[in-house]
């Protein structure tokens, strides 16, 4: 029972004086006390230990069931006691389900990562370990050169942008009371906790997807939005009132609780306030708030948002208060940072980049506006500066102070110029308040990755991956995504994009080709190389396959030229392009090229009056026939046509005035008839004088009617049954025999009658008869009959 007490000892005493973070126990009086205590008490377990029994006496002991019992019920109690110890150590693992093995090298790790900080601890309590100082890095970054050269013309100095950041920058998220959520599988929740100014009250309610799982929450002022109107004393027009010079004016710097309240309640008194926001998002997944300016008339407001950021809530009573204007220049994302790190939202803003556009400006930035409104040249130096520096040098709180200072002013200004335009209605200027209310519904969505997420970034590009590069990319885009959320760093932190396409495009077999991908190495490649280097030789072993991509928007390949001639193209369509401030023109005599990076002059001009002209090869003359001559040339042929319409419509004619009677039988004549009008008629045979004498016209036998009496002919005349196939062919010869054309030589037309009895003609024989009384020759007297009766 000695052992167990001992191991009772150990436990107790340990746990009681022992600090984790090697700071001074209450038992104890100073270092050197505490270092003695723990020795004392490390050799006392030492030797309790020592003395349990081993070997053959070990066994013997086993026999006993009791023996058995204690020594479980200790091993578990210190296994639990390890437990703790190494959860609060951040040592991942369960070492009741390890073995032997794997529970020393748990043990082992945890007393390392203890050690290194009771160290670290010791020497800065010791004064040989100072925290670490912030050391100010500041760098020129790329200057547009159209600029750079206006402002030399004008003679005034250049302002470069410069990158201003630092050394040695603790992380803000280390000392955030709540910690950042980056999980993929939840939704944003607002944290808001009061109300104020509600008209409905407060409640978080969850929007759900088909599939039953919360996919956002509503907004907590929807209501009070949707509900809002515009103060009469805001549609009015005023004289506006200059800023103050910065010098003159004052600044409140806001980094603790008791300050913050007395701004509240500053803040009350005022009818306008304008606002804006500094945000870092390099070292963190979702980005933070780092700095908040506020102006009024008379102060500037600077407060630090990562010292009082659980504290900031309270500006709610300002921010959603419908009779006070918040005045902010483009608050498209100043709205959703508020919500997200500040649990703050606003009723009645006035959005003075949406007054811009409204007036259709020709820039519609703050730095345009300071220049149009107040001859103000801002100053955009540090635009690119790390926020999270603290304290803040004077150059960043110089630099911050003049987005808020005149934003009042410029408020001022343009509304008055929307009442002008409008005829000093209020119909702009409500329209510019009613945009400004439809930002301030904006609710700020995680970014939420799903298993073509990939795509989107891949679509944007000009690759044409194969089937084993696309798998490397995604693989190695779902490990940069999650790696990202686990350490609160961003995605371009972790591997910029060129880099991930690089790695994807090369597949390198070793792992040094990874690392000549990268230039320079980022630190969580480096640590993560093996990794990255089994998703490469994974995406090496697929089968390689061409992949076509569905596209809903045609992309352009690599060294494919642009299609002007597409519906797509719209080269002056620029409503998704960032805005700019410094877009390049035709009239810059030293702008050589578009953004299109094509050339606008011409090697050689295209026409010129200068040069001789070279000739050209001759080509093959064409005449040229002008209309008036293709109407001339056309004339014959249609008249020809149109007088073989006329002479078979004669025909027709003549037709049926000659025999009535069988006009029903007639069959339809074909258009091919030629009935020429010079056409004399044949002389008739000596033999018809007989017939006309005897009042009847020869009938001329037809080629059918010979046709058909030479095969009655060839039949024999004993033959007086006929086969079927015969009768069949002989009623159809009779029907087509019906309808053949009608001979008009068989007519008398002495039977002929047509008009009255006083107007009748004589016939052709009565004619003939006179003729020949007056002695006429016959040949004459039947060119004189065919005459008359044509």
């Amino acid at each position: 029972m000695s052992n167990d007490s001992s191991i009772d000892e150990l436990d107790t005493s340990g746990v009681q004086e022992v600090s984790l973070d090697g700071g001074e126990s209450s038992q104890s009086e100073s270092i050197e006390e505490l270092t003695k205590g723990g020795l004392a008490k490390i050799i006392n377990a030492t030797k309790a230990s020592m003395t349990l029994p081993s070997g053959a006496s070990r066994d013997l002991y086993t026999a006993q069931p009791s023996f058995i019992r204690v020594v479980n019920q200790e091993s578990d109690k210190i296994l639990d006691i390890l437990g703790k110890i190494l959860k609060h150590q951040s040592v991942r693992g369960n070492i009741k389900r390890r073995d032997d093995d794997e529970k020393t090298d748990l043990v082992l790790e945890c007393n390392d990562t203890m050690l290194e900080r009771i160290n670290s601890n010791l020497d800065e309590m010791s004064g040989l370990k100072k925290a670490p100082e912030v050391v100010l890095v500041q760098a020129d970054a790329v200057v547009n050169s159209k600029e750079k050269k206006r402002s030399l013309l004008s003679g005034k100095n250049a302002q470069e942008a410069k990158l201003l950041t630092a050394k040695n920058i603790l992380r803000p998220q280390v000392n955030f009371k709540v910690p950042v959520d980056n999980r993929n599988s939840t939704p944003f929740e607002p944290r808001i906790k009061y109300k104020p100014n509600s008209l409905k009250p407060l409640a978080i309610l969850a929007e759900y997807g088909e599939d039953g799982s919360i996919e956002s929450y509503l907004h907590p002022y929807e209501v009070e939005l949707n509900k809002f109107e515009v103060p009469e004393d805001q549609l009015k027009k005023v004289v506006p009132k200059k800023p103050k010079n910065l010098e003159e004016t004052p600044l409140v710097f806001v980094e603790n609780a008791e300050k913050l309240e007395e701004v509240v309640e500053e803040l009350g008194k005022c009818k306008e306030i304008a606002v804006d926001l500094e945000h870092h998002s390099y070292r963190s997944f979702q980005g933070f708030t780092c700095l908040m300016q506020m102006s009024t008339r008379e102060k500037d407001y600077i407060i630090d948002t990562l010292a009082l950021r659980e504290d900031l809530h309270v500006l709610n009573e300002i921010f959603t208060r419908p009779s006070i204007v918040k005045v902010f220049h483009g608050a498209d994302c100043d709205i959703e940072w508020l919500q997200k790190d500040l649990s703050l939202y606003i009723v009645n803003m006035f959005d003075t980049h949406q007054a811009a556009r409204k007036l259709n400006f020709a820039r519609a930035s703050l730095a345009y506006l300071l220049k149009h409104f107040c001859q103000f040249e801002a100053d955009k130096t540090f635009q690119l500066a790390d926020w999270r520096i603290r304290p803040l040098p004077q150059e960043l709180i110089a630099y911050a102070r003049q987005d808020t200072h005149s934003l009042l002013y410029i408020y001022d200004m343009l509304r008055n110029e929307l009442l002008k335009k409008a005829n000093f209605q209020t119909n702009w200027l409500k329209s510019v308040y009613q945009q400004s209310t439809e930002i301030c519904k904006k609710r700020y969505i995680k970014m939420r990755l799903t298993s073509d997420s990939h795509m989107n970034l891949y679509m944007r590009s000009k690759k044409n991956f194969d089937n084993r590069q696309l798998y490397a990319f995604r693989e190695i885009y779902h490990w940069r995504d999650a790696l990202a959320r686990e350490e609160d760093e961003s995605c371009g932190y972790v591997l910029p994009n060129h880099m991930l396409f690089h790695i994807a495009e090369l597949l390198p077999r070793e792992m040094q080709g990874i690392l000549a991908c990268c230039n320079p190495v980022p630190p969580h490649v480096r640590q993560h190389l093996l990794h990255l280097h089994k998703i490469v030789l994974k995406a090496r072993e697929q089968p390689l396959e061409k992949v076509i991509v569905t596209e809903e928007a045609p992309r352009l390949a690599p060294g494919s030229a642009i299609n002007i001639n597409s519906f797509l193209y719209c080269p002056h369509d620029l409503r998704q392009v960032a805005e700019r401030d410094n877009l390049p023109t035709l009239l810059a005599g030293n702008l050589q090229k578009t953004t299109h990076g094509k050339s606008l002059k011409k090697a050689h001009p295209q026409v010129t009056v200068f040069a001789r002209q070279i000739p050209k090869k001759s080509l093959p003359k064409v005449a040229f026939v002008s209309p008036y001559q293709r109407y001339r040339a056309v004339i014959p042929i249609a008249e020809e046509e149109r007088r073989k319409a006329q002479q078979i419509e004669e025909a027709i004619k003549q037709k049926r005035r000659l025999c009535p009677e069988s006009s029903e039988i007639l069959p339809k004549i074909h258009h091919e008839v030629k009935t020429e009008p010079e056409q004399i008629p044949k002389k008739r045979k000596p033999e018809a004088t007989t017939n006309e004498q005897k009042g009847k016209i020869p009938r001329v036998e037809t080629q059918r009617e010979k046709s058909e009496s030479t095969s009655g002919a060839s039949q024999s005349p004993g033959s007086n049954k006929l086969s079927r196939n015969q009768k069949k062919k002989q009623k159809k010869m009779q029907n087509e025999k019906k309808l053949a054309e009608f001979d008009y030589t068989s007519v008398d037309f002495r039977k002929f009658q047509g008009g009255s009895k006083a107007n009748e003609k004589p016939g052709r024989q009565e004619f003939a008869s006179k003729f020949r009384s007056r002695g006429q020759k016959a040949k004459n007297a039947d060119k004189r009959l065919n005459k008359i009766f044509r």
